[in-house]
């Protein structure tokens, strides 16, 4: 049965982020956290995965995500914040976070 659920629902990567396949919508990603551990208080560490939903509106002192300029093997990164980046577009706000052992 749980193997059932995993194949309807796998993780999938393509344009530098991670997904869920199988649900409708378009409105929910995932990202790995890299390790500047800002964010240990809210249980991010380096490699957490992070799910993000883009249909909830910014929310001061949330985990909000905005896509920044800089650019990693031509992806635009995205930044953590608990405010407002300036002129950085609002992308969605993490829902989710899940811790990676080895």
């Amino acid at each position: 049965m749980v193997n059932e659920r995993i194949e309807q629902h796998p993780l999938v990567y393509g344009h530098g982020i991670l997904g869920f396949e199988g649900y409708t919508g378009d409105d929910k990603f995932c990202v790995i956290a890299n390790g500047d551990n800002n964010f240990l208080a809210y249980g991010i560490t380096e490699n957490s995965l992070l799910v993000v939903d883009t249909k909830l509106p910014f929310a001061p002192e949330k985990l909000n995500v905005f896509q920044t300029d800089k650019l990693v093997e031509g992806q635009k990164q995205l930044k953590l914040s608990l405010t407002k980046l300036g002129a950085f577009p609002y992308i969605g706000r993490v829902i989710m976070s899940v811790s990676q052992y080895s």
